[in-house]
């Protein structure tokens, strides 16, 4: 055979390779969009939801680890009607609501970064909510799967023993409603329900934090009620900017209260 005619073959090969992977992305899309429709009813029923500059929603078009994709959300809040809750949504999830945000509803801007699963190729969507009941929405494309489901090999006394574990890092400046920032890490497997125990070949239970609220002396800063679509071990980096005159003292005291799924509540305190 001539090197011209391998090179043909393997030029053959390739683009068989390449129309099959464009093929099942192109199925995994059309089934992230028919979802959608479905899920949509399911939460917000006939509520009309528009599209929205104010909210730009960026995550990698190819992830590496279905698992642990991130998602950084940009929010410019309103003067008039302004934003109150977030809802993160992937449309190919067998739960597709991966977490929601309760933010104040005066701040100017709010950054966020966090971490979410992705069982197959999907559309994320992030829908906001404002004072008035008003739904709008962003969107990102992602190409990942696999990661909702899969085999768990964790010991679950070891996992158990330190899940619900809180770290928090209060980002400078330091002063209450000129800036709330953030680093939150929770260690907890956020088992889905979905996987399996790689020895017993059973079905694990679905174990995962429920809900967190960070208090910075006394007062709500965010809450978040995450859904299985969180990943192990949930981080969530978030900075408010918000309006000077509401400026106060410096942060005292930050508190940080989580519950899971089965009731275990923690409540840490940091200085």
């Amino acid at each position: 055979m001539s090197l011209q005619g391998i090179s043909l073959k393997k030029i053959l090969l390739g683009l068989t390779a390449l129309l099959a992977f464009l093929s099942a992305s192109v199925c995994h899309a059309e089934l992230s969009e028919k979802n959608w429709p479905l899920i949509k009813e399911a939460f917000f029923s006939n509520r009309p939801i528009g599209n929205t500059e104010l909210i730009q929603v960026t995550a990698p078009l190819g992830a590496e680890n279905a698992g642990q994709v991130p998602v950084t959300l940009k929010v410019q809040n309103q003067i008039n009607d302004a934003i109150k809750s977030i809802y993160i949504f992937i449309d190919a999830n067998p739960i597709p609501l991966a977490a929601t945000y309760q933010i104040p509803h005066y701040f100017n801007q709010l950054n966020l970064a966090t971490r979410v699963r992705l069982d197959n190729d999907s559309t994320i969507r992030a829908v906001a909510e404002t004072q008035s009941g008003a739904l709008l929405m962003a969107t990102a494309r992602v190409n990942a799967g696999g990661g909702c489901a899969g085999a768990v090999s964790e010991d679950e006394v070891v996992v158990r023993a330190s899940a619900g574990t809180i770290k928090f890092r209060l980002n400078p400046p330091y002063k209450l409603h000129e800036t709330a920032s953030g680093t939150l890490q929770i260690k907890h497997p956020m088992y889905t329900g979905l996987q399996t125990d790689a020895k017993t070949k059973q079905t694990k239970p679905a174990f995962y934090i429920k809900n967190t609220d960070v208090k910075f002396d006394g007062e709500t800063v965010i809450r978040i009620m995450f859904g299985v679509g969180t990943s192990e071990n949930p981080h969530v980096k978030f900075e408010f900017d918000l309006p000077a005159d509401l400026m106060k003292q410096s942060v005292q005291r930050i508190e940080v209260f989580t519950v899971d799924n089965e009731g275990k509540t923690v409540n840490n305190e940091f200085h």
